[in-house]
């Protein structure tokens, strides 16, 4: 029963986790459950403390099989992510990772969640230490990059990883991050990374920075739609329904299906206030701050690349929004005074930001001198 649990954890969220859906996938009564495994909280946390022990063993393999090497240069450095992220999106380990990002996402705010969580986290932190340490200069700042990096491209990977343009972009990624962001080792990467992105791009019609939507109008619309952006950054997207958004809002369902008629429209709705906030263009679903204006970001973007490794339907949301991201986040560093950089290095610099966003809403130590490290790497 505890692998039925374990299952539904990973194939539907911790709202899956109902005594009625587990009764139903093992057969079993609802007081038979509580008689054997107790109450929900008991389930997470013996379900947890397996994926634990899962997790150890396979990290410890791949600290043994790389125990024979002395030195990563940036080759193989590139090859170590691409591999790591090949193989967190296959066979048991997946199942493993859709329930650390599920419990990742959800733990600010859940912290009992948080609590389980945690220590998950330190081990999964020492893996990145123990890896790279005395094997690359910098070990410490390297360690918090690749695992800030692996945090968001390994939720991608569970959603895109059967695309092989996606691939091919993932590994770009991992060689330029690999290459510490060297403008003079560019060659004509950036051209074949602009090809790669306009033949995935399934274009969603999502807001980019110049284009002008009627969400940005204070009204009706607005404030369904950041509603729906609020459910999602709390909630994930499966918690948007007319229902919940509704509640959100202090308006009737009905309400917002005359302004949203489908799920589709309301879901779609959410991810363009993702980027309304996350370009400046809209307060955050309140309490408005900075904080969590970069809560959506990180949340909302890493929520719906989560969805679509669950439901295909939902592939080419996030693989626009994984796009328009790294979009958005080269015009910021421009306007920063980083003119030199291209697409690569902004799409690079988005995921181990929101990756290192992610482990510090779980609690992860992911120190301030990340951000400053990437910064100053990108303005050599």
């Amino acid at each position: 029963m505890i692998d039925v649990a374990r299952r539904e954890l990973a194939s539907g969220g911790l709202r899956s986790m109902s005594f009625r859906r587990l009764g139903e996938a093992a057969g079993a009564t609802s007081g038979a459950l509580t008689y054997h495994l107790g109450a929900k909280a008991q389930i997470l946390a013996d379900v947890v403390a397996g994926e634990r022990a899962r997790d150890r063993t396979w990290h410890e393999a791949w600290l043994e099989r790389f125990a024979p090497l002395d030195r990563l240069d940036a080759q193989a450095l590139a090859a170590l992510l691409e591999h790591y992220l090949e193989a967190i999106s296959r066979d048991d380990a997946r199942l493993t990772q859709l329930i650390w990002t599920d419990l990742m996402l959800r733990a600010p705010q859940d912290e009992e969640v948080k609590a389980l969580m945690q220590p998950w986290l330190r081990e999964r932190e020492a893996f990145w230490i123990r890896l790279l340490d005395g094997r690359i200069e910098d070990a410490s700042m390297w360690s918090m990059a690749l695992w800030a990096f692996t945090a968001d491209e390994g939720v991608h990977s569970l959603a895109l990883g059967d695309n092989p343009d996606y691939r091919l972009l993932r590994r770009m990624a991992a060689d330029r991050l690999s290459r510490q962001l060297d403008p003079m080792q560019r060659g004509g990467v950036d051209g074949a990374f602009a090809r790669l992105v306009e033949r995935l791009n399934p274009r969603m019609d999502l807001p980019g920075r110049d284009a002008v939507s009627d969400l940005q109008l204070a009204g009706r619309r607005h404030d369904i739609a950041l509603a729906a952006c609020g459910v999602l950054l709390d909630e994930g997207i499966d918690g948007v329904t007319h229902r919940a958004v509704g509640d959100r809002a202090g308006i009737p369902p009905s309400t917002v299906a005359y302004h949203f008629r489908a799920a589709p429209d309301l879901m779609r709705a959410a991810l363009a206030m993702v980027y309304l906030v996350a370009q400046g263009r809209s307060p955050a679903p309140a309490p408005d701050s900075y904080e969590r204006r970069a809560a959506v970001v990180v949340r909302g973007t890493l929520s719906i690349a989560l969805a679509a490794a669950r439901d295909r339907t939902l592939v080419e949301h996030s693989i626009d929004l994984r796009r328009l991201r790294g979009e958005n986040y080269v015009h910021t560093l421009r306007e920063d005074g980083c003119t030199h950089i291209d697409d690569l290095d902004g799409q690079v610099a988005a995921l181990v930001m929101t990756g290192a966003g992610a482990l510090s809403g779980l609690g992860g130590v992911i120190s301030p001198e990340l951000s400053g490290w990437i910064s100053r790497k990108l303005r050599n």
